[in-house]
């Protein structure tokens, strides 16, 4: 009886410690899950902007285009032609320039989640390396 006794005794003394740690660790998840969050929240508005950025630049360059191409048909039917060209080009580089900042920012976003995982997930196996060796250790001292 007394070993069942001793072994029940260990089991609770582990599971008490286990429970204690996940305890611990909770806040710890939860302040890695709000700074993902945060993280996500921050970079959503510079995307956005560097879309808009992209689209006035776009319209900018749209613009001008026009007025030149105006002002070089009365010239030259050659040089409009050339202009909106130049035009559509120009616009094509902004589009892949917003693209790509937008896909950077994304990217960030993920690469924060990916390491707050990764923080919780190690918080998590040290907390049960903990309760085992705390366990074990319980089981040292009584011997």
């Amino acid at each position: 009886m007394g070993l069942m006794d001793k072994l029940k005794q260990w089991m609770g003394t582990a599971k008490e410690g286990a429970s204690d740690l996940a305890e611990k660790a909770e806040p710890l998840a939860k302040k890695a899950r709000d700074f993902a969050s945060d993280a996500v929240e921050k970079a959503e508005p510079l995307a956005q902007k560097a879309k808009e950025s992209a689209s006035e630049v776009i319209d900018n360059v749209g613009e001008r285009v026009s007025e030149i191409s105006g002002k070089a048909k009365n010239a030259a039917g050659d040089a409009a032609q050339a202009a909106a060209g130049a035009a559509d080009e120009v616009s094509d580089k902004a589009s892949d320039a917003a693209g790509a900042a937008a896909q950077t920012v994304q990217n960030a976003a993920e690469a924060a989640k990916e390491k707050v995982e990764n923080a919780t997930d190690q918080t998590s196996d040290e907390a049960t390396d903990e309760a085992s060796d705390e366990a074990k250790g319980d089981g040292g001292g009584a011997s």
